[in-house]
């Protein structure tokens, strides 16, 4: 599966929180993947000691991008707040805040990547497809794993490796983790499943405090 959603450059990159601590990470980030963009297994092996110590650090995630948001288009409560995107929607990075009890639904990131738990704990039902894709809207999937992940522990994202999953809290509160994707994650058409039915859909899951361009045009034609 692949990105099938075209989005235009951004004027510049855009900070949405004042971190030390984020832009040095960001420049890390930038110079490992335009040094390894042959082989994004080197990647994600060479930025997770960085990213184990960005996790590690409880100062530089503002309180009002670890809340909950009651109206999310991932439902649940799920907030999915960005803290940066560059301008060429070839990276961005934003925590994901889910409820206690609530799960995300099934869903695909279409990028190299790498998800750390900063608070609480979660369980990870990760899936692989087993059909061809060739269904207009069906989708077979098998569950791979499931795994139990406390605070600081890292998982990879490597398309189509571990690309499909769900996400629950099993913490008495939120759990809050941190997402660095190699994409505008928020802003492209991916895939939601729905394992029940054997269907899959496409959607867009937006950001909780950034609207996308391409769902604000598509409104306005509406009108």
């Amino acid at each position: 599966m692949t990105n099938h959603s075209i989005l235009e450059p951004l004027p510049e990159d855009e900070w949405f929180i004042e971190s030390q601590e984020l832009r040095s990470f960001v420049a890390t980030v930038r110079e490992i993947s335009a040094n390894t963009v042959d082989d994004r297994t080197q990647t994600l092996g060479r930025l997770e000691p960085y990213f184990q110590e960005l996790l590690a650090q409880q100062e530089w995630l503002p309180q009002k991008f670890a809340q909950v948001n009651p109206e999310s288009r991932m439902g649940g409560g799920i907030g999915q707040w960005l803290l940066y995107r560059a301008k060429d929607r070839s990276l961005s990075i934003f925590s994901l805040v889910i409820p206690p009890g609530s799960t995300t639904p099934v869903h695909d990131h279409l990028a190299w990547g790498l998800i750390g738990l900063y608070k609480g704990n979660q369980e990870e039902t990760v899936y692989r497809r087993v059909d061809n894709g060739d269904a207009e809207g069906h989708a077979q999937l098998q569950i791979t794993e499931v795994r139990r992940l406390q605070t600081g522990d890292i998982y990879r994202l490597l398309p189509p490796d571990g690309d499909i999953h769900a996400v629950k809290t099993t913490s008495q509160s939120a759990s809050v983790s941190i997402h660095i994707l190699g994409n505008d994650t928020g802003c492209i058409l991916r895939h939601q499943f729905i394992p029940e039915s054997h269907s899959v859909k496409s959607f867009r899951s937006g950001y909780s405090n950034a609207p996308c361009k391409e769902e604000e045009e598509k409104e306005h034609a509406l009108r």
